[in-house]
């Protein structure tokens, strides 16, 4: 119990109530002249006010540290804090109960139950969860091993999951007996999501080796600083801030043209993709920092055709041995790795922006290029060892946090 002096407090909310009274008596007497109030009694009335009310102290009763667990009380594995207005609105929630979950221990009953940081927990076995205390005086009413029913409010939508209660340790909604109290403005690495991730990739080599055989079969080079790339991508929490995803991303262009009464085609195609693992570093409350790598494959793929003349059935050997007719695919494939970092921004619950840079390095899994034809893959001599390697930028909405 902790006694607080409200002399001043008390003072002004009476001066408040008196002098809004004033002021509706004032509008009051402006349509009846037969109701008015004396402002000599008002201000009489203010002074005997403060004179009452010179030593008067209220006593608050400041919520007492709640005993201490013993090994046999249940835990839900969740810290909790009450909910203000400006949470409610943040989370879009219309409801005048429940509590809300600041953070859910790793290896807790909560967290099995597939409840998450954020989450509000509007019932507990049936019950409609008034306040924090009041869910605290529940989950020690039960027993260890039992299981109930939870509802709870996420992302809009309420959903609800059982949770088996667990043996109290050294984690659950106190640790150790000591009532824990994160921060109003505790910062969270976010739930994971998905995005659409357009890159740029700058390459080391220019593309000189691509380019030279696009020339030498009559086509117009590629640009040589960069490759503008389709990709998407998503990733989901291990962890202590860790996350897990994957990603793919590619690049099409094709080209044709007329030579000599046959017609020519390109298709040029180069992407990659793979696992990527992240780190997430909250910086604000609206803002995360991240650093981690991707780890997968990728690689060139060039198709050249040349239609001369029709393809007969009855003489299909003559035509392949002897017409202008061909087709072939090359290819280069590597093992890939990229280091990166990056940033996402929080614009609203479900809607942020992502920007990352990273530095792609390519492991050929063989020397030169090859021929691949009917399914059958052949070394092309005096092919060179082209190199996947050279920085990526990429910037494009996320959706999720």
């Amino acid at each position: 119990m902790r006694k607080w002096k409200t002399k001043s407090k008390v003072k002004f909310g009476i001066a408040l109530i008196l002098i809004l009274t004033m002021f509706y008596s004032v509008l009051l007497a402006g349509e009846n002249p037969d109701f008015e109030m004396n402002n000599q009694l008002a201000e009489k009335i203010v002074e005997d006010v403060e004179d009452r009310t010179e030593n008067v102290s209220v006593n608050v009763n400041i919520r007492k540290k709640p005993k201490e667990f013993t090994p046999g009380t249940p835990k839900m594995g969740v810290f909790l804090e009450e909910m203000d207005f400006e949470d409610a609105y943040e989370k879009h929630y219309d409801y005048c109960y429940g509590v809300l979950i600041s953070k859910v221990t790793d290896d807790g009953a909560a967290r099995k139950a597939g409840l998450i940081d954020g989450d509000i927990v509007m019932e507990f076995d049936g019950q409609k969860v008034r306040y924090e205390a009041h869910l605290e005086r529940l989950i020690k009413s039960k027993q260890i091993g039992d299981k109930v029913k939870v509802k709870y409010f996420r992302d809009g939508n309420i959903n609800s999951t059982e949770v088996v209660l667990q043996a109290q340790k050294q984690e659950g909604i106190f640790i150790k007996g000591e009532e824990h109290r994160p921060s109003k403005h505790e910062l969270s690495a976010g739930t994971g999501g998905f995005g659409w991730m357009p890159t740029f990739y700058v390459p080391k080599n220019k593309f000189e080796d691509v380019n030279k055989i696009i020339k030498d079969c009559g086509f117009t080079e590629l640009d040589e600083n960069q490759f503008n790339y389709w990709g998407i991508g998503g990733k989901g929490p291990v962890g202590k801030n860790w996350f897990l995803g994957g990603m793919g991303t590619w690049y099409n262009s094709t080209a044709k043209k007329m030579t000599d009464g046959a017609e020519k085609r390109l298709a040029y195609s180069i992407g990659y993709g793979g696992v990527t693992l992240d780190k997430r570093i909250p910086i604000m409350r609206n803002f995360i920092a991240n650093l981690g790598f991707m780890i997968g494959w990728g690689g060139y793929d060039l198709e050249f055709s040349q239609m001369g003349e029709n393809y007969d059935w009855n003489s299909m050997d003559s035509t392949l041995a002897h017409s202008d007719n061909n087709y072939i695919q090359l290819a280069k494939d590597y093992i890939l790795f990229q280091p990166k970092m990056g940033f996402l921004y929080k614009l609203n619950d479900w809607l942020g922006i992502r920007a990352e840079t990273g530095y792609m390095i390519g492991y050929p899994l063989y020397k030169g290029w090859r021929a691949n034809i009917c399914e059958d893959s052949f070394e092309i001599v005096n092919s060179p060892d082209t190199e996947f390697e050279g920085y990526t930028i990429s910037v494009g909405p996320w959706f999720g946090f």
